[in-house]
């Protein structure tokens, strides 16, 4: 798979992921408004939402292309998978009961992992010659920092919010 035809995946994947997390947010408003119930809370549990499934895709994605192509096509990767739901997310926020600082500290945290996150993968091919086995040891690594995502959310939700 070529560069240009990577970050087109992970620009449309993060299309996807926008264009769902959205659809889900709006109808669960839609839904608690006609129960008469918080809509700020559907928000605040999209927030969340997009920020761990994101960090989870980054974490498994990032270090394996990093590995496999290098450190600028792996950046690229990661901000075509994490730049289009940023309308989603200024739109959920403003619709929450959420902290703006709580998300901004949220978003960087997905920009710095997108930056370093990829450099593990590079790391990885130069150490371990065969890029076959970087590649390999660069999935397993990044499935594991995504199950570690996955096992923390408690914590970071907890702080951003």
């Amino acid at each position: 798979m070529n560069e240009s035809l990577l970050q087109r995946v992970a620009a449309v994947t993060g299309l996807a992921l926008a264009a769902a997390m959205a659809v889900w947010w709006l109808g669960s408003a839609r839904l608690a408004l006609g129960h008469g119930a918080d809509a700020a809370r559907s928000a605040g549990d999209a927030l969340n939402a997009l920020l761990l499934v994101r960090g989870m895709a980054l974490a498994v994605l990032c270090p394996r292309i990093g590995a496999l192509r290098g450190w600028r096509p792996a950046v690229a990767t990661g901000l075509g998978l994490i730049g289009p739901s940023w309308p989603v997310v200024l739109l959920a926020w403003s619709a929450s009961t959420a902290p703006l600082a709580g998300i901004a500290l949220g978003e960087v945290l997905l920009l710095l992992a997108t930056v370093v996150l990829p450099l593990l993968g590079v790391g990885l091919r130069r150490w371990l010659r065969p890029s076959e086995i970087a590649v390999i040891i660069g999935t397993v690594l990044g499935i594991a920092l995504s199950a570690a995502v996955w096992r923390s959310r408690s914590l970071w939700v907890m702080a951003l919010s």
